[in-house]
């Protein structure tokens, strides 16, 4: 049974969309004498809960828009206190406060935005995509408009001058946790990064995405792999969704930078390495590519290649034998949204439709938003209404569900199904014995196997053939036979 003061708190949260406006103050103060409690991390959680639950009722959105300074002030003041488990539900306050933020209080913004760029990184899968979904309302506030007060910033100068918000303001912030002290920081840097720059590729300017690719492009050489697989997901993001014409000039340094790690086997570097190459090959053609790879790298290219004319050829002999309908059956869609297809899909995830590899046509829609949706219309098969949770097992180790790393286990995202062994049932007589011989379903013409041990001569049963005759002859031959125990 749940403590009296977490029932308490659900019934507060489940009654606050109807209380009056004249109790909403008394309620701020609840509030915020739970939130620095750490000793009871469920308690925290369900306070922080409550804010983004008044947005949902015209009292507290009022609420929220008069006092959203002392909210401010009461978010900034319990970020060192948060328990893990309130990360998430922190999160979503943040964006309850960002939401209804007036555009003359925007240093908010950065005086949060390192927490929010860290969580991006978090191991549990609901709070990364709630630190992901804030990053790009971040965004779109800072586009709208607005004044910064620096020296309302925490750790900044008193005599920070004032500035305009603007995205490009906000891509400036976001990047200087590139020099983050840590290689965690910097890897949630550049993970965020890619986020915010898929989301507004349109929105901003050609001269500000040349210079973070051109910045980000250093990273590849760096020998933290954490670092470099952040890399790689901006690198395939860069590839499949920026104009070709800011993307091409930098092959000649991206393509070395990804061949360096295409002979590493952990975390998956070798595959992901491939198939940011295959991507590319496919919207800049083989021979571009080829040109900016090493000489050790080729044979590589060459490997894709060969590999894509031969699933080309497979293709097309499964026509000629009139197996359409293998290639005709709609892809099943796997992501919750097309960032998540654009970082984890697959080469085999992908339309097969261009007629060769070797073709040198940008025009495609691989990956960018109009792509994706074109490809979300289609009819899928065994698509299911509604979104599910999954845990991914360890087939060698049972789950431990109270091991705190089993959060990262949930997934929102069906993991393939496994092969099910086929296990016969064996074959057995009334006694217990096991019987070898033919099997019902397919007979051999002279009605028995070469295998086979108990057989019938002419029409004598024999003891223990499974008849009741059979059994008793079994028993008399046991207790009278040759083979009998003699006194």
């Amino acid at each position: 049974m749940p403590p009296t003061s977490h029932t308490l708190m659900d019934l507060i949260i489940t009654l606050s969309v109807y209380l009056p406006l004249s109790t909403l103050p008394r309620l701020f103060s609840l509030t915020s004498r739970v939130l620095p409690l750490t000793l009871d991390p469920q308690l925290q959680k369900k306070a922080y809960k409550l804010l983004p639950r008044l947005a949902n009722s015209s009292n507290g959105v009022v609420a929220l828009q008069s006092r959203n300074q002392d909210l401010q002030t009461l978010l900034l003041s319990s970020a060192t206190s948060t328990a893990p488990p309130a990360r998430r539900d922190r999160l979503l306050a943040i964006a309850a406060a960002i939401t209804h933020l007036p555009p003359t209080d925007l240093h908010f913004i950065p005086s949060v935005l390192s927490e929010v760029v860290i969580a991006s990184k978090e191991v549990n899968e609901k709070a990364r995509s709630a630190a992901f979904d804030l990053l790009v309302l971040m965004g779109r506030k800072m586009m709208a408009g607005g004044t910064i007060e620096q020296s309302k910033i925490p750790h900044m100068d008193t005599g920070a001058p004032r500035i305009e918000a603007s995205l490009e303001e906000f891509f400036t912030m976001m990047s200087a946790g590139l020099v983050g002290s840590t290689p965690h920081a910097v890897s949630a840097s550049i993970t965020a990064l890619t986020r915010v720059l898929y989301e507004f590729h349109s929105e901003l300017g050609s001269n500000v995405i040349e210079d973070l690719v051109s910045t980000l492009d250093l990273f590849l050489t760096s020998s933290n792999r954490e670092i470099v697989r952040s890399c790689l997901g901006f690198t395939k993001v860069a590839i499949v969704t920026l104009p070709e014409g800011i993307v091409r000039p930098h092959l000649a340094s991206v393509i070395p930078g990804l061949m360096g790690w295409s002979k590493e086997h952990k975390s998956r570097f070798r595959a992901k390495v491939k198939h940011i190459l295959e991507r590319a090959i496919r919207r800049f053609g083989f021979e571009a590519v080829e040109r900016c790879c090493p000489d050790d790298g080729k044979k590589l290219l060459q490997n894709i290649r060969k590999s894509k004319e031969r699933k080309k050829r497979k293709r097309g002999e499964a026509k000629e034998a009139g197996e359409e309908e293998a290639d005709e059956e709609p892809r099943k869609g796997r992501f919750e949204s097309e960032y998540d297809e654009a970082i984890y899909g697959s080469e085999e995830e992908d339309d097969d439709d261009d007629d060769s590899i070797l073709a040198l046509s940008g025009d495609d829609d691989i990956g960018t938003k109009k792509g994706s949706k074109a490809r979300n219309n289609r009819p899928a098969v065994g698509r299911k209404e509604g979104k599910g949770t999954y845990i991914v097992e360890d087939p060698d180790e049972p789950l431990d569900l109270l091991d705190r790393s089993a959060l990262g286990r949930i997934t929102s995202r069906q993991p393939p199904a496994k092969q099910r062994r086929n296990n016969t049932k064996a074959k057995v007589d009334l006694d217990g014995k096991l019987v070898f011989g033919p099997d019902d379903d397919h007979d051999d013409d002279d009605g028995g196997d070469a295998m086979a041990v108990d057989s019938r001569n002419d029409k004598k049963e024999e003891p223990g053939d499974g008849t009741l005759e059979g059994g008793i002859n079994a028993y008399v031959e046991a207790i009278r036979g040759k083979d009998a125990v003699q006194r």
